[in-house]
């Protein structure tokens, strides 16, 4: 069965704080099936200390700036938390990662996770006949995620509108987004877009996680 993207926001990570950290890539950490897809998030091994200090709940992202030639580049990677004491103050992740970060030990700067993607098997995740704000549970290496469907778009790009009923595609006049910005107060314009119910034509979710 085809794929689609599950798009995943924690509200509660907004104002979230920075930390400087270092990073050892080690045996003791295992890599993820499909991690290197996106089809799964990679384990990061992280003290009681520090996670309190990130006020991390479950996910960590790790981002550094690379040199590639001429260029600089963001790498940003995001992981499910583990406590683990010995890893002291550090962040240990597997080794399988080191070539994305580009070392095996190296600085990062760590926080609290605002969004991530997964690409995910309709066969092993069936979510058609779903509307935008029904629930729905996602484990990602034993965590156990309630998400909120809180939009999505097809395989055209057209989005999905929660005041538009059923698994349609139509033409509707919109005043406002999602599917029309105005450019002028007032402005309206009739634009193709999709019902409030996922279909297997939907390619991508948008949700936020409820806790």
């Amino acid at each position: 069965m085809p794929e689609f993207k599950v798009v995943i926001s924690d509200p509660e990570s907004r104002n979230v704080k920075e930390v400087k950290v270092k990073v050892k890539a080690v045996d003791d950490v295992p890599s993820v099936e499909g991690e290197k897809e996106a089809k799964a998030l990679p384990i990061a091994k992280i003290s009681q200390k520090l996670k309190e200090q990130l006020n991390v709940d479950n996910l960590i992202t790790l981002q550094v700036i690379r040199q590639e030639g001429d260029k600089k580049v963001k790498v940003k990677v995001h992981f499910t938390v583990q406590v683990d004491e010995s890893a002291g103050d550090a962040v240990l992740i597997s080794k399988s990662l080191a070539e994305k970060f580009g070392a095996e030990e190296f600085e990062a700067i760590a926080y609290r996770t605002k969004a991530f993607q997964l690409n995910v098997d309709q066969g092993k995740l069936n979510l058609m006949g779903l509307k935008i704000g029904d629930t729905f549970n996602l484990n990602i290496n034993g965590v156990n995620l309630k998400l909120k469907i809180t939009g999505g778009s097809d395989n055209s790009g057209f989005p999905m509108r929660p005041d538009i009923s059923g698994a349609v595609k139509k033409k509707v006049l919109l005043a406002g987004p999602p599917g029309y910005y105005p450019v002028e107060d007032g402005g309206r314009r009739r634009k193709t877009i999709r019902g409030n119910t996922l279909t297997n034509d939907i390619v991508q979710v948008n949700c936020v996680i409820v806790r």
